[in-house]
């Protein structure tokens, strides 16, 4: 009998973790969106809740329970070669998060398998809840494909081809959010199922690192481009997407900050008969969820982290909206948040502290209420989180959360 996906995955890990002698080097940028760097370890996150919207939630003043396990491994393995993969469990629902292998030069990086795609800012710094471009679709997101990153003094460009999306379009149960054609659940919020799926897509970010004479000081501006097919199964067609963002970054001493904005537009091959609504909205699926996009959209996202006492206390906000297209109203969320990081502090080293506060208009994601993501169901929500990380490293483990763009 063949071992499970999940299983051959577990294996993979620990061959990579035990099978090299080698930590990766001090700077090389991490795989994992908290910029982990154990050759093997293991994470586990439970959490508190209270939900405005809920009535068990107020009724009972939150709940209190297990979010996910994750083990992650990444190794240098001789030549330059290097490997990564990191698998998750959640509570009804599994999902790689990365795998891959690479080639490391003297300036350059070539990955190849399912990694992350560069557009804009990779992942908002300090926020454990993600922000509405990445439930879009085109933030930290993941795919199967190839990518290489060449660096040239102060200039860094990033050009990735992707061919397929992270998992089968009629999968729900994924990291990131990608384009669904699933059968609608009882849990989703989709008005019409169609047959979607990404294909052969290109993508091409490049960055400049600002000269400054100040030690506590750092800045960067960089763009973004994106363009591939939206293949469709029942006419054989495909349709186009397409997106570019402008994005910025700056570190001023404790203070950390970065602004993006970003356009996107995707087109449909439907069947006949397809209404004009049924155009304007694409269906997407992420963390065991399907729900609605706009067509076409303008958002805006920031964030501004201040180190209250170095990792072990970081204040921050961050803030994204969405709206214009196709959109029939604006969506908004905005975290207010503290995190201490246990690389920061001497006591309770492995334990990673989120207390966040999470306020949102029309945004599915945060309460499943709302109609979608541009979607006027005149929506809006409280959520209160206490999420606690436990990592458990088997090997050296060295944590960097500075801004990467």
């Amino acid at each position: 009998m063949k071992p499970s996906l999940s299983l051959r995955i577990v294996l993979l890990a620990v061959i990579l973790g035990f099978g090299s002698e080698l930590v990766a080097e001090e700077g090389h940028r991490a795989s994992d969106e908290f910029d982990q760097e154990d050759i093997l370890g293991v994470t586990a996150m439970v959490n508190f809740i209270y939900s405005d919207w809920s009535d068990s939630s107020k009724s009972k003043k939150g709940d209190f329970e297990f979010d996910h396990f994750r083990i992650q491994a990444q190794t240098d393995i001789a030549y330059g070669f290097f490997a990564s993969a990191q698998y998750r469990w959640y509570d009804g629902w599994q999902t790689p998060h990365h795998m891959l292998v690479g080639l490391r030069f003297e300036n350059a990086e070539l990955k190849l398998g399912q990694t992350w795609v560069p557009f804009g800012i990779d992942w908002q710094p300090f926020d454990d809840w993600g922000n509405i471009p990445y439930y879009v679709g085109l933030q930290d997101d993941y795919d199967m494909g190839v990518t290489w990153e060449q660096k040239a003094g102060d200039f860094t460009l990033d050009v990735g081809f992707f061919k397929n999306q992270q998992l089968s379009s009629g999968s729900r149960e994924r990291y990131d959010t990608d384009v669904f054609s699933g059968d609608v659940g009882s849990d989703d919020i989709i008005l019409k199922e169609k047959e979607n799926e990404e294909t052969n897509q290109l993508n091409l970010r490049a960055l400049y690192d600002i000269p400054l004479d100040a030690d506590d000081r750092s800045a960067s501006i960089g763009v973004s481009g994106m363009f591939g097919q939206l293949y469709n199964k029942t006419t054989d067609d495909s349709g186009t997407r397409w997106a570019f963002a402008a994005h910025g970054s700056c570190e001023v001493g404790i203070v950390h900050a970065n602004l993006q904005w970003t356009f996107y537009d995707y087109d449909q091959e439907l069947p006949r008969g397809a209404t004009r609504d049924d155009k304007d909205w694409i269906n997407v699926s992420a963390w065991n969820f399907a729900y609605e996009i706009p067509r076409e959209a303008h958002m805006l996202s920031g964030s501004i982290g201040v180190e209250l006492m170095g990792e072990a206390l970081i204040a921050h906000v961050n803030y994204s909206t969405l709206w214009g297209g196709t959109s029939e109203a604006d969506s908004h969320l905005v975290t207010y948040g503290l995190c201490s990081l246990g690389e920061g502090r001497e006591f309770a080293k492995p334990v990673d502290v989120f207390l966040e506060a999470y306020q949102g208009r029309n945004d599915p994601q945060l309460s499943g209420d709302a109609s979608g993501y541009g979607r006027d169901a005149s929506c809006s929500d409280f959520r209160i989180e206490l999420r606690l990380y436990y990592n458990f490293g088997l090997s050296k483990r060295s944590v960097s959360r500075k801004l990467d763009s």
